[in-house]
């Protein structure tokens, strides 16, 4: 449990538009990146104009439009460590080609995590810290990153487990309906006035999608 939550930049990057998220200590200046999604120079701009020092990379999933900006960060930032779940390494193998053939442009290599992400990894980065959740279903590998502060004080960064008035497709070869409503579940356990913070769209709240969702 942290002292304090974070704070939060969003970036909304890529054509995808997918939300990129820097959160950081406001003490320290200590910071993690999640889901770098493109443009990595400016995500590198935003951390030096705020003064932070980048400790992680963390990824929600494989997919490309939340991994296009690791290369220039990896470069950047003196091989930041990058945490994946095991079960989307495959994903982020083929992120290039993949980004490459429904972009229809040419992208930049894609590193390959430096480290694999445990359900019980726990980042610290100042007062601040963020937990593992598992939350599978749209992707195999799939988690969110759970910032609480108290019982009833908690935000959670869900990728695209769940959005303001939607959920993650699971039309995918690799994906599983059944897996994702078990996460969604555990999501809309938490306490009503979560925060979540979803991999595109606005920020929401558990409440509003209890009721979306019809829990």
């Amino acid at each position: 449990m942290s002292t304090q939550h974070p704070k939060v930049l969003t970036l909304t990057l890529g054509e995808l538009d997918t939300n990129c998220y820097i959160a950081w200590c406001p003490e320290t200046r200590e910071a993690v990146i999640i889901d770098p999604a493109d443009a990595g120079d400016v995500i590198a701009e935003e951390i030096v104009r705020n003064n932070l020092k980048p400790t992680a990379i963390l990824l929600t999933h494989g997919h490309f439009d939340h991994v296009l900006g690791l290369l220039t960060l990896r470069l950047t930032f003196d091989d930041i460590p990058i945490f994946l779940h095991q079960d989307d390494l495959f994903l982020i193998k083929d992120a290039q080609k993949s980004a490459e053939y429904w972009l229809k442009h040419e992208v930049d290599p894609v590193p390959s995590p430096t480290h694999k992400l445990t359900p019980a990894a726990i980042f610290s980065f100042g007062n601040c810290s963020l937990s593992t959740l598992p939350t599978p279903g749209h992707t195999p590998g799939s988690v969110s990153f759970v910032s609480e502060v108290a019982e009833d004080d908690i935000r959670i960064f869900c990728g695209d487990t769940v959005f303001a008035g939607g959920v993650g497709r699971t039309d995918f070869k690799y994906s599983s309906a059944l897996t994702l409503e078990k996460s969604l579940s555990c999501l809309m356990e938490f306490p009503i006035d979560t925060l979540l913070y979803p991999g595109h769209g606005p920020t929401t709240t558990v409440a509003r999608e209890q009721k979306n969702l019809g829990y």
